[in-house]
């Protein structure tokens, strides 16, 4: 075998191992991203000479652990990022919390909120992005914290998408 053989033998195996990657996570359902489909990304990431997940910087919260959208402003003055995990548990109780359309209380105007149906598919959409992107796969590799936000945003999507007659 020469090394022109073996050359192409190893970009061929290369070509098959990225073509396992990018096509097993979008799947619905999901396939489970495993440790081994996590090793097979980072050393195709490393043979591409890619950069691989940008790792928290000293002073900065992990993004695969903490929400960088949201802080905690607690009742000593001092803050700090929503971890994920409590985040999906403080919104699911909110949510929890909310009435049930058309319930109100005595004297109370009607506040229901009146989605379109384009505008309950962007929203479904958007969610369904922000779900693919908490749940364990390329973008956070085996981290578990955003699993449960995940598993909220995808419900909430559902039910949204589901309202309309697509």
């Amino acid at each position: 075998m020469t090394g022109d053989d073996l050359a192409a033998r190893y970009e061929a195996l290369r070509a098959a191992a990225a073509d396992l990657v990018h096509h097993q996570t979008p799947h619905d359902p999901p396939v489970p991203y495993t440790a081994e489909l996590d090793d097979l990304y980072q050393l195709l990431l490393a043979e591409q000479g890619s950069a691989t997940r940008v790792e928290s910087q000293a002073g900065s919260p992990d993004p695969t652990r903490f929400s960088l959208a949201f802080t905690d402003f607690r009742d000593d003055g001092s803050s700090a990022p929503y971890g994920l995990v409590e985040l999906a548990a403080e919104l699911r109780a909110d949510l929890a919390g909310d009435r049930a359309r058309g319930e109100r209380l005595r004297g109370e105007p009607l506040r229901d909120v009146h989605v379109s149906e384009l505008r309950a598919l962007v929203i479904g959409q958007l969610l369904q992005e922000v779900a693919d992107r908490l749940a364990p796969g390329p973008a956070v590799g085996m981290a578990e914290a955003g699993r449960d936000l995940a598993a909220l945003a995808t419900e909430l999507s559902e039910k949204l998408i589901n309202m309309t007659s697509l």
